[in-house]
Order: structure tokens, then C-alpha cells, then sequence
């Protein structure tokens, strides 16, 4: 068992120790309380493991349109709204 302070979780996740705390606090990341809080580094990519399976199933594969589709959708939905045409 691997322990890490706030400080060594955040530099390992490449984010800040606020990243961390609030990750702790909102119970998403275990912790054994006291000073310095200390996190069990399999805790950790537990953690992290469970957030990329999350990510793959908040967004599926999606069927990309060619890019002549996309290009007429994007004119048609954005550029040639009447509400964002300024009137004269």
C-alpha cells in the first residue's frame, strides 16, 4: 500500500490539490483523515479507471456525418437563423 499526500495525488493526476480535496470531499476518492489527509495510491486509480469507463459511456461511437453534411447542417442551423439576423 502505496500512500500519497494531496500535493503527490494532484502532481500524479496532473491537476490541483483543490482538484483533489474536492474529489475527497465529495466522496469520490477515499482518504484516511488526519494531517496530512493521505490517499491510498490503488484508491486512486480506481478512481480514475472509473471515470474513463464513465466518459466512454457518456459518449458513445457516433455515426460522423461526411463533410459535406456537416457543412450544410452548420449553415442551414447556425448561420441562416432568422433570429440572428440583425433587422433593420
Amino acid at each position: 500500500m502505496n500512500l500519497l499526500t494531496e500535493a503527490e495525488a494532484a502532481d500524479l493526476m496532473r491537476c490541483s490539490r483543490s482538484k483533489i480535496k474536492r474529489l475527497r470531499l465529495s466522496g469520490a476518492l477515499p482518504y484516511l483523515p488526519g494531517r496530512p489527509v493521505l490517499i491510498d495510491e490503488a484508491d486512486l486509480i480506481a478512481m480514475i479507471d472509473a471515470m474513463k469507463g464513465r466518459s466512454v459511456q457518456k459518449h458513445p461511437q457516433r455515426n460522423l456525418a461526411r463533410p459535406e453534411e456537416a457543412r450544410r447542417w452548420a449553415m442551414q442551423a447556425v448561420l441562416l437563423r432568422r433570429d440572428r439576423r440583425k433587422k433593420d
